[in-house]
């Protein structure tokens, strides 16, 4: 008996049907099957700064099977140095960007040249007052980091805060985040009546961090802004006869070995893994569904002293990669 052709022909419609049914509800729902390149621009992408950062971004990119790519990059000066890579970026058909943007003048003219040729998601932001023209903001608050750099720094004074002299070291003063956590630590500081003895800002071109420190006179408190300030200021602080009291903030593991070593006292860890996962994730998730939720979100920080490295909770915070 021969055998009936119907039930192959059958099963090749049925396949058809539900390979289009499937091809118009990718449609329906806005899902972009082909694959999602993101690329991620920050300042000085090397620096030791951004270690835990690119390991969240890493992870997320796996989880969201995205692909990602750090662009190397140095210091940049202004946001017109930045612009040029960010122009690349959009000409090498990325479909989304993750940004640190590095300056905050004419920041809404530059977003707005982007709008529509690539998504874009802020993290380390100096501001969260515009959504307009991104897909979202990740960040620390660096205000309230500023804040409590300051009263680490009142809580830790040799004395009399009043009768202390306090010095601040950043490493890079143009970044609308550093800015922000100034802005945050001298406000809390003069609302306790104290001053600031001298500010030491790192200059392209200039001496190092370390020599100028070398050259100033010695502060009782000594306060870095950033990550690359504070391992500077922990290298100086080892390097002294007496005790300096060094508080700062930042992730890098040469930062927590200034710290378990005892020449820095004190350090304010933001969240960069979390910064990092969550950049990438909404951006990829926002590429994929074509679904448009602007969001801010704040990514959390915590105080960590010498004697507190090893609670469970700091553990997490500074060594995520190994969870």
């Amino acid at each position: 008996m021969k055998k009936s052709k119907l039930f192959p022909a059958l099963i090749a419609v049925l396949v058809i049907a539900i390979l289009l049914l499937n091809g118009i509800m990718i449609r329906e729902n806005g899902i972009n099957t082909e694959t999602v390149q993101i690329q991620a621009i920050m300042d000085n992408s090397s620096d030791n700064r951004w270690v835990q950062f690119i390991a969240g971004m890493q992870q997320a990119a796996e989880d969201q099977n995205v692909k990602l790519t750090v662009i190397p990059t140095g210091h940049f000066g202004t946001l017109e140095e930045e612009k040029g890579v960010v122009d690349r970026a959009v000409r090498d058909g990325a479909n989304g960007l993750v940004l640190q943007l590095c300056g905050d003048t004419n920041v809404h003219e530059f977003l707005q040249t982007l709008s529509g040729q690539i998504h874009v998601e802020l993290v380390d932001a100096g501001t969260d007052e515009t959504l307009e023209n991104i897909t979202g903001i990740v960040s620390p608050d660096h205000r309230a980091i500023g804040e409590a750099l300051a009263e680490e720094a009142l809580h830790m004074a040799p004395g009399d805060p009043e009768q202390c002299t306090f010095g601040i070291v950043s490493a890079n003063s143009s970044l609308g985040s550093v800015k922000q956590t100034v802005q945050g630590f001298e406000t809390a500081m003069a609302r306790e009546g104290i001053e600031i003895a001298w500010t030491l800002e790192q200059k392209d071109g200039g001496d190092s961090l370390r020599e100028m420190l070398e050259k100033a006179s010695r502060p009782d408190v000594l306060v870095a802004m950033d990550n690359a300030s504070l391992e500077a200021a922990g290298e100086y602080a080892a390097s002294l006869e007496g005790a300096t009291v060094v508080i700062g903030t930042g992730t890098s593991t040469k930062a927590i070995y200034y710290l378990d070593s005892g020449a820095v006292q004190s350090i304010v860890v933001p969240e960069d893994y979390m910064m990092g996962y969550r950049s990438v994730s909404d951006l990829a998730d926002y590429i994929k569904k074509n679904t448009f939720t602007p969001r801010i979100r704040k990514v959390e920080h915590r105080v960590i002293h010498q004697d507190t490295i090893f609670e469970e909770e700091n553990q997490g915070i500074l060594f995520p990669i190994q969870r």
